[in-house]
């Protein structure tokens, strides 16, 4: 074999071990880069979390808590929050904590950049007074048992309901529908003109009385159809005022409604 051919053998072998050289190089530095990058994305969140968290300039120093009443309920769970950071402020968590406020029955949480929250909600307002012997608690509009208001001679009076340390219990539900429908009713027909509604007691869903604040009069109604029966019931008063004559108690769980007059007469009105 002449020089030459083994110079140029030599030449091609060292070609092969370096480009065998290059591969590995190329190789390694994919795996480092890889890595590098693996590594990133594994921590990016909480390198950028630990940055944020960081800025003072997004540190919680003002909370805006209206009505004012309700600043003693939440402040204690704001002061939780304050000094950390706006940007990783849970809403949604913070408003599901105020929620469980017994006196609060709704509320929004707005942030405001930089460094405010907002919170703004709303009481739970006594709506009737329960009585069950000589026991008195006072509910909301859904049920919700609370502290006695200041002017509770204000709310109607009702009593057969039961209640447990929460507000109505369940199989009692469907007599807060029967108390709100009765209210739209009354207040829709303007019976404030004629009858003084004090007390409602609901026995059970065919004996229902509605009695008058001086317990002269007395209405009997059934669950069902109230909005019908609430008409007939204005009819039947105004037509008894338009006649001059009192009456003692009107029973709506006929098709036409019983009327008892103070004379002791009693009619049905058709």
């Amino acid at each position: 074999m002449s020089r030459k051919k083994t110079n140029e053998r030599l030449k091609e072998l060292k070609q092969q071990v370096w480009q065998r050289r290059k591969k590995r190089i190329k190789l390694v530095f994919i795996f480092a880069v890889a890595a590098v990058v693996i590594f990133a994305a594994v921590n990016a969140k909480r390198l950028l979390t630990s940055f944020f968290w960081n800025i003072k300039t997004f540190g919680i120093r003002d909370v805006r808590i209206t009505p004012y009443g309700a600043r003693p309920l939440i402040t204690g769970l704001m002061e939780i929050e304050t000094g950390k950071s706006l940007l990783f402020l849970d809403i949604d968590a913070l408003r599901t904590q105020i929620m469980r406020i017994r006196e609060i029955e709704n509320c929004t949480v707005r942030k405001i950049y930089p460094a405010t929250v907002e919170i703004n909600a709303i009481f739970r307002k006594p709506w009737v007074m329960l009585e069950k012997g000589t026991n008195i608690v006072f509910v909301d509009r859904n049920g919700k048992i609370l502290d006695a208001p200041d002017n509770a001679e204000n709310l109607i009076r009702a009593s057969g309901i039961n209640t447990d340390a929460g507000g109505i219990i369940g199989e009692d539900a469907w007599k807060l529908e029967v108390l709100k429908e009765i209210e739209k009713c009354y207040n829709s027909n303007n019976l404030q003109r004629y009858f003084n509604l004090d007390n409602i007691r609901i026995i059970k869903p065919t004996q229902i009385i509605l009695n008058e604040s001086a317990g002269l009069r007395k209405i009997i109604t059934v669950s069902e159809d109230l909005a019908v029966r609430f008409e007939q019931l204005r009819a039947v008063i105004e037509e008894c005022k338009k006649n001059e004559m009192e009456w003692e108690y009107i029973d709506l769980r006929f098709e036409h409604p019983y009327v008892k007059h103070s004379e002791s007469k009693a009619n049905t009105v058709k």
